[in-house]
């Protein structure tokens, strides 16, 4: 029989005294294969990240990529529904899965010996789901539901707002969750062909990182993840956006609370542009810890708000710098101004010693969350399917190039721009 061909590299890293070693490989059906051993931990995570979310849906499909992430749970060619559950936590495992904009993953982090479960179980989701229509009839009125959870919350229109105007004309306006009439309107039929489209291998990342040796992983990922699809893989959305604002947008909405809650936001490069590092850095140190700068300038010596953050928020073709906000009400006005000080005043604010701080802040986290193999496989699946290699391999090597310098380049382009200023306020206060 002959084997498979297969590409295969051996990288390793050595990055502030940690060495990062992996090893990748391409299945001839496609899917990558990144497998990191981290031996004598007795765990095993095993992660299938897909290259699709809301981004590539189109508006009549919007929510499918949601509502598949429940499907795949409610039987298989193997297993019937609930099955998939009950094996893995009898098994000892966890389950779990998550969508997003950009990409949909499903992991399973079980005892090593028990490795092969998590093959199986997820092999089986991502490639042979069944779709059952009594399932799927009773799995819709579960995700309307989630969507008027979703809803109910006081500042659910502003973070609609945000969507809708910051990433206007993008399917990233979109939510990730859909529509009550699209979730109802889903039929067998757009469900599985948006699957086999989108749940291509060309389309996958398979990520295995733990206690299990590499000859075994071959095996399994052999076995289990070889399924060739009869399509070719669905277009993945890849237009390169930065909003252009002609002028500051300020928009009020009226709800029944207490405080004040706001974002104001300023149009950036996406992931795929953007300088990510520099990004990152200023984030922590205008927000990181108590007695960042923004807590100390706006909930400390000037009590103006009950809470702040600020930072980059990335997709992949397109971002923002956002800040977000809780207060009393009644002092809008002085938070604005208060924050557009702050970001006037960064060249002073971004000493050595706070960029320092935030920079080893942040190399720190990054190290302890990869004590935890499934952490590791995450950090691994989401740069790799975001097209951000680097975003793991070199993530100490470039916080280490951060500089004062390179942060005022990166926001230059940033805070020179127009910003949305969205607040919720109490029904009196508008």
């Amino acid at each position: 029989m002959i084997r498979k061909l297969l590409i295969a590299v051996f990288i390793i890293v050595i990055a502030g005294g940690n060495v990062l070693a992996q090893q990748i490989e391409k299945l001839d059906n496609g899917l990558t294969l990144i497998y990191k051993q981290i031996p004598n931990v007795n765990v095993v995570s095993v992660q299938a990240w897909i290259k699709t979310g809301s981004v590539n849906e189109t508006q009549k499909e919007n929510g499918i990529s949601h509502f598949l992430e429940h499907m795949v749970f409610k039987g298989t060619d193997k297993f019937a529904p609930g099955d998939i559950d009950s094996l893995v936590e009898s098994s000892g495992g966890v389950l779990n899965a998550a969508t997003s904009k950009d990409y949909t993953f499903y992991y399973v982090t079980a005892p090593s010996h028990k490795a092969e479960v998590a093959f199986d179980t997820i092999s089986e989701m991502v490639f042979h789901a069944k779709f059952i229509p009594e399932e799927i009839a009773k799995e819709k009125p579960v995700v309307v539901q989630e969507i008027k959870r979703k809803f109910d919350r006081p500042t659910a229109e502003m973070w609609t707002d945000f969507a809708e105007i910051m990433f206007g004309g993008t399917p990233y306006s979109r939510e990730v969750i859909g529509t009550e009439d699209n979730v109802n309107a889903f039929t067998r039929d757009m469900l599985v062909d948006y699957y086999n489209r989108y749940y291509h291998p060309e389309n996958m990342t398979l990520v295995v990182v733990g206690d299990t040796d590499f000859k075994k992983v071959r095996e399994l990922a052999d076995k289990y993840f070889s399924y060739k699809r009869q399509v070719s893989p669905g277009h993945r959305y890849s237009k390169i956006t930065t909003l252009d604002l002609k002028e500051n947008i300020e928009k009020t909405i009226s709800k029944d609370l207490s405080q004040e809650y706001g974002i104001m936001s300023f149009p950036a490069e996406g992931l795929m542009e953007s300088d990510v590092y520099s990004l990152e850095v200023l984030g922590e140190a205008l927000s990181g810890g108590e007695f960042s700068a923004l807590n100390l300038r706006m909930k400390y010596n000037n009590p103006l708000v009950n809470s702040i953050t600020g930072g980059y928020y990335g997709v992949r073709t397109t971002g923002c710098f956002i800040f977000t906000y809780n207060a009393q009400p009644g002092r809008s006005d002085e938070i604005k101004s208060e924050i557009l000080k702050i970001i006037n005043d960064l060249s002073d604010i971004l000493t050595d010693e706070t960029i320092e701080k935030a920079k080893n802040r942040l190399k720190s986290q990054s190290v302890f969350q990869r004590e935890k193999s499934s952490s590791e496989a995450n950090d691994i699946g989401y740069s790799y399917t975001v097209g951000r290699p680097d975003y793991y391999h070199d993530f100490l090597e470039n916080m280490n190039k951060v500089s004062k310098k390179s942060i005022m380049t990166s926001v230059k382009n940033i805070f020179d721009k127009k910003y949305l200023w969205l607040r919720t306020l109490p029904d009196k206060e508008k």
